[in-house]
């Protein structure tokens, strides 16, 4: 967020739309070339033989494959034209796709840690990650040095600090690498893949249509409504992060218990950061970000509930994965992916960003809708078992107490 708001004031809506377009084509390069991977290993977790050597390739693998997709992604743009993404030169696309096997890299890495259980090593490598890209920006904006380039190198060098951090961590392993596996892991992963990349498109696509129809200023508005929303999926975001390993190291029966009581109560932190972020937005647009953004209010509230749903979703698409069957993921990001290109072609023209907005609203909540029916019907359990109840909101209530400093302690002295 304060990175956002400080390049948000330094280079204004223009500025901010050619910087968001350049790391979108560097972000869609990471995603669809990392060719699913994390699936893969979450999949090929649940043998416990092959763990240590699916720790050891990951990194390796990650750069490889990272760096063809880097060099992938260059040359397209350089053959279609950086102007026709309103980006001003090539420059920019080169220096932005040197993130791309890092990314990679950090994302094998992580999954790898989540798997283990070990989420507070996950934590702080991304804490360190933005520390570092907000001292970065902070200084350079302070200098008055802030301009597209330097922000872009600066996101660059910033998201090879969880890496290091991992590897520091130990958390993958260094000597047990076996090229075989690491061929089942892309084989794996490439059986798996059309259904992550639909969901990644179907959450970009739009930037690259709004670009093609309304210009860089309205990327930079709608691309901040989108990032403001994406806050209220965090809390959502963390619960399904923590049970990761529960999901995957378990049998089929617990995992599905799992999952259902978890996703009630990631349904309550999707509805409840949702209310607040469409409480405050008017306020924090302005107060944080400036009257030049004040378009992307509007913006947010229409994204908002399709935000809540995928956060409130997390859970079931994650047990799906875990059947290994790649129909019950694909087939439902492939539909969304299909009708959110459909509606924005037809709303963009019409309404700009706003319709942009109500495309991607829509097809995220129907996304969720058919993660969670594929899910009550694999598993037989009926969809109001996944709806939150009120004991479901007081034993929430009850943990966020604990977590308040002194609470906990408090309660656990002797009267007096």
């Amino acid at each position: 967020m304060f990175t956002s708001a400080v390049i948000a004031r330094s280079l204004e809506p223009e500025g901010r739309g050619i910087y968001y377009m350049a790391v979108t084509v560097a972000t869609t390069a990471t995603m669809l070339g990392h060719l699913s991977g994390e699936q893969a290993q979450s999949a090929l977790w649940t043998d416990a033989e092959r763990r240590e050597t699916l720790a050891g390739n990951s990194v390796p693998l990650a750069l490889v494959l990272g760096t063809l997709s880097g060099l992938t992604a260059t040359a397209l743009v350089a053959v279609i034209g950086p102007e026709t993404l309103n980006l001003p030169g090539q420059l920019l696309v080169m220096v932005a796709c040197l993130s791309v096997p890092l990314g990679i890299a950090s994302n094998y890495a992580g999954n790898i840690a989540l798997l283990r259980g070990r989420v507070h090593v996950t934590n702080w490598s991304m804490l360190a990650g933005s520390l570092a890209q907000c001292a970065a920006v902070g200084a350079l904006a302070a200098g008055g040095r802030l301009n597209v380039v330097a922000a872009l190198i600066v996101w660059v060098a910033a998201g090879s600090v969880p890496l290091v951090v991992l590897i520091a961590a130990g958390a993958t392993a260094r000597r047990r690498r076996d090229l075989g596996l690491a061929r089942t892991t892309v084989v794996t992963g490439a059986r798996y893949h059309l259904g992550p990349a639909s969901v990644f498109l179907l959450m970009n696509a739009d930037i690259y249509l709004l670009s093609a129809y309304a210009g860089a200023r309205e990327v930079g508005i709608y691309s901040l409504a989108v990032g403001l929303a994406g806050y209220s999926r965090v809390l959502a975001d963390v619960v399904s992060q923590v049970m990761l390993k529960r999901q995957f190291a378990s049998s089929d029966i617990e995992s599905a218990d799992v999952t259902v009581r978890v996703t009630r109560y990631a349904a309550l932190l999707a509805l409840a950061s949702a209310l607040v972020l469409t409480l405050a937005a008017p306020v924090l647009v302005s107060a944080v970000y400036g009257a030049a953004y004040s378009d992307a209010v509007p913006l947010v509230m229409l994204l908002a509930p399709g935000v809540m749903a995928l956060g409130a979703s997390r859970l079931p698409s994650a047990y799906l994965l875990r059947l290994r069957r790649a129909k019950l993921v694909v087939v439902p990001s492939v539909i969304a992916l299909t009708v959110n290109i459909a509606l924005n072609l037809l709303l963009i023209p019409v309404w700009g960003a706003a319709g942009c907005a109500l495309a991607s609203s829509l097809t995220y909540v129907l996304l969720a809708a058919l993660q969670t029916r594929l899910f009550t019907m694999v598993t037989g359990i009926q969809a109001r078992n996944l709806l939150p109840v009120a004991a479901d909101l007081l034993t929430l209530l009850s943990s966020a107490r604990r977590c308040v400093p002194g609470k906990h302690a408090a309660a656990s002295l002797p009267p007096g």
